[in-house]
């Protein structure tokens, strides 16, 4: 194992070759995998750390937490994006971000295909190992893969909107509101989107949304402001609005919604250490 100062590397020397964790949900971003093509050692690209070195370990040891899932291999190497470098093209000034998306979630966000670039950067997309040809991850600056997810979030609302006026069962448009929880980033867009997963959910579960996690992601809303941000909304839809109940335990589908959005936190909350970490 060896440190290296994150501006003393050859960004040209580099090869992206994965994503830290498990790209677990259908959507979502992740710290990108790079590794030294010197002499195959892999680091956690993460400058979150003004100036913090970046620990390198051996192929060996980065290919025995490849196989207990703890980083993502890419089907083949991408290169460092220009966006992320400075004017020489030599050294990192922004993030690099990896973005990642199921092919069911664009088509259903109407954003087939994969797209070529954004916000004047280029995606280049490669299949991930360990999932279907459906899935792909790209990697941009992290500003970039910020508003593509958001985009891709807000564009499954705009969706859920037509589908419920168009007549569709509840269970159609809960799968449109839990990818829209993946993609979108945004403190607002995240509770705009809880208040459409609340629409069609049973009125027995959705405290038990609100107790369990929403309250957790936002400290400073309360049970009431929740409850009529959703009743507003239904009302806009065409719905009666949600009754207030008392909580329950958690059904099976909440289950997964929630376990999806931990997913996503978790990846997020991982550090490079931890990536590596016995």
């Amino acid at each position: 194992m060896t440190t290296e100062k994150t501006g003393a590397i050859e960004v040209g020397s580099l090869e992206i070759v994965g994503l830290n964790g498990a790209a677990s949900v259908e959507c979502g971003r992740a710290l990108p995998i790079v590794r030294r093509k010197s002499d195959g050692a892999h680091a956690v690209l993460d400058l979150s750390v003004p100036d913090a070195p970046l620990t390198w370990y051996p192929e060996g040891q980065a290919m025995d937490m490849l196989a207990k899932g703890r980083w993502t291999r890419l089907a083949s190497p991408l290169t460092v994006p220009y966006g992320c470098r400075d004017a020489t093209g030599r050294d990192l000034i922004v993030q690099p971000m990896m973005v990642f998306a199921d092919e069911t979630l664009l088509d259903m966000a109407d954003r087939l295909p994969h797209p070529v670039s954004f916000s004047e950067e280029r995606l280049t997309w490669r299949r991930l190992e360990s999932r279907s040809d459906k899935v792909q991850a790209a990697c941009a600056s992290a500003p970039a893969v910020e508003r593509l997810l958001d985009l891709w979030g807000d564009s499954l609302l705009q969706r859920f909107d037509a589908m419920f006026r168009a007549g569709r069962d509840r269970d159609y448009l809960r799968r449109i509101a839990d990818f829209a929880l993946c993609a979108a980033r945004n403190k607002s867009l995240r509770w705009k989107t809880f208040t459409y997963y609340a629409t069609v959910q049973d009125a027995d579960r959705v405290r038990s949304t609100f107790d369990k996690f929403i309250q957790r992601e936002f400290p400073s809303a309360d049970w009431g402001e929740f409850l009529d941000a959703t009743s507003r909304l239904r009302e806009y839809l065409g719905r009666a609005p949600v009754v207030n109940v008392p909580p329950t335990a958690f059904s099976s589908e909440l289950q997964v919604v929630l376990s999806k959005v931990r997913g996503i936190a978790a990846v997020e909350r991982m550090s490079a250490d931890e990536l590596f970490a016995t």
